[in-house]
C-alpha cells in the first residue's frame, strides 16, 4: 500500500510504497477513504513539540473509510461496512476504563502518534474503535467527527451536562469551537455567544448560529449571564473573563490546550461563594461519535461545511502547510487517497461558509 511517513520534524512526508498490515484478534484493516489533519499533526511535523512513538511514522489520528478485513474473534463488521475510526488506543482494564471513561484511560495511546496512523491506504484499528457511518455522511466529514466534533460534544454534554434551554458562551473560535457553536444551538441552548480574535471566524459562527460574536478585548463583557462557559482557547486571561461571565452555579468547562500558568487574581472566594464549577474535559469516547454522526444524519449539524480543502496522498505535506500556515482559511483538511495522481491546483477545494 501507499503511505506518507513522517521522518523528521520539517521534512517532507515520503509517500512510499510499505506492506499493507494484517488486523490481528480483536482487530479491523480499514480502506482509508478520508483522513483528517489537525493541530496536532502540526505540532508533530511542523513544531516538533510533540514527539511520536517511533520515526518513521504514518501520521494522522482521524480517518473514514470502507472495512477490509476483519481479524479473529471480531464479529460485529464485515467487509464494505462504512465506518468512522476513534483514534484512543485504551487499554480497557484501568480505573477510568471501568468507569466509562476510556478517553482519559491512564495507558492511553493514538494512532498516528503511538502506531501507524491513516494518511495511507490502509490502516489497522481495534475493532472497539470503529462507529458505524451512515451514508449520507461523506467520509470527509467521517473522518473529522472523532476528533473535531466528537471533542466539543463532550465537553458540551458530557462535561458540561447541557441542558435545553441554557445560555452558553463559546471561547475561541477554531475548528472545535466552531463545532460547539453548531452544537450547542443543535442541542436546544436559548442563546449561544462566542468569543474570537478572527473577524472570518465570527462571521463562521454566526452562520452557524451563533447569536452574539465578541472579540478578546470588546468590553464590557456580560458578568453573571451564563449558565455554561466553554473554553477552546487555552489562553488564561481569556478564561478568567470567561469565568467572570458565568452565573452563579454556572460550569467552566477547559478544552483549550496550553502551557500558559494560570494566575488569577480572583478570591477563591469567589469561586466557593458562587458554586462554579471548574472541569477540564479532553477527548471523546465511542458513544459521543456515534451519538455525533447521528446528529450528521437527521441534518442537526451540517459537518459537511467543515471540510474546507481537499488533498490527495502525495500532498499530504502541502496539505499540514495550508492548515498550520491558514492558506486559504482553513477549517479543516482532508486527505483523500484516491485523489493522490490529481494535481495540486484541483486537490484545494475550499468550500462556503
Amino acid at each position: 500500500m501507499r503511505a506518507a511517513l513522517f521522518c523528521g520534524v520539517g521534512q517532507p512526508f515520503e509517500v512510499q510504497e510499505i506492506p499493507k498490515p494484517t488486523p490481528g484478534p480483536g482487530e479491523v484493516l480499514v480502506q482509508v477513504m478520508a483522513a483528517g489533519l489537525c493541530g496536532s499533526d502540526v505540532h508533530i511535523a511542523l513544531e516538533g513539540t510533540t514527539a511520536p512513538a517511533y520515526l518513521p511514522m504514518v501520521m494522522g489520528h482521524q480517518a473514514a473509510g470502507l472495512v477490509a478485513e476483519v481479524g479473529a474473534g471480531v464479529t460485529a463488521w464485515v467487509p464494505g461496512d462504512r465506518v468512522s475510526v476513534l483514534p484512543d488506543l485504551v487499554c480497557g482494564n484501568c480505573v477510568n476504563c471501568w468507569e466509562g471513561r476510556s478517553e482519559l484511560c491512564l495507558k492511553r495511546r493514538l494512532i498516528g502518534m503511538h502506531r501507524p496512523g491513516a494518511v495511507a491506504e490502509y490502516v489497522v484499528v481495534p475493532a472497539a474503535n470503529l462507529v458505524h457511518l451512515p451514508k449520507p455522511i461523506s467520509f470527509e466529514a467521517g473522518a473529522i467527527a472523532a476528533d473535531a466534533v466528537a471533542t466539543p460534544y463532550h465537553a458540551l454534554v458530557r462535561v458540561g451536562a447541557l441542558h435545553g434551554g441554557e445560555r452558553v458562551l463559546i471561547l475561541g473560535l477554531g475548528a472545535l469551537g466552531l463545532h460547539a457553536v453548531s452544537l450547542a444551538r443543535a442541542l436546544g441552548a436559548s442563546w449561544v455567544g462566542a468569543v474570537t480574535r478572527h473577524a472570518r471566524a465570527g462571521l463562521r459562527a454566526r452562520a452557524r448560529g451563533a447569536d452574539e460574536v465578541r472579540g478578546w478585548e470588546k468590553n464590557p463583557w456580560p458578568e453573571g449571564a451564563y449558565d455554561l462557559v466553554v473554553d477552546f482557547s487555552g489562553h488564561p486571561a481569556i478564561i478568567e473573563r470567561g469565568m467572570e461571565a458565568l452565573r452563579a452555579g454556572g460550569r467552566l468547562v477547559l478544552v483549550g490546550i496550553s502551557e500558559e500558568p494560570f494566575a488569577t487574581d480572583i478570591a477563591v472566594s469567589f469561586w466557593v461563594r458562587r458554586g462554579i464549577q471548574v472541569i477540564g474535559s479532553y477527548g471523546a469516547h465511542p458513544g459521543d461519535l456515534s451519538e455525533v454522526l447521528s446528529l450528521a444524519e437527521r441534518n442537526r449539524i451540517n459537518l459537511e461545511n467543515s471540510i474546507t480543502h481537499r488533498f490527495g496522498l502525495d500532498d499530504a505535506f502541502l496539505a499540514l502547510q495550508h492548515l498550520a500556515d491558514k492558506w486559504g482559511d482553513p477549517i479543516r483538511v482532508a486527505i483523500l487517497p484516491d485523489l493522490m495522481d490529481s494535481k495540486p491546483s484541483k486537490l484545494c477545494r475550499p468550500i462556503s461558509i
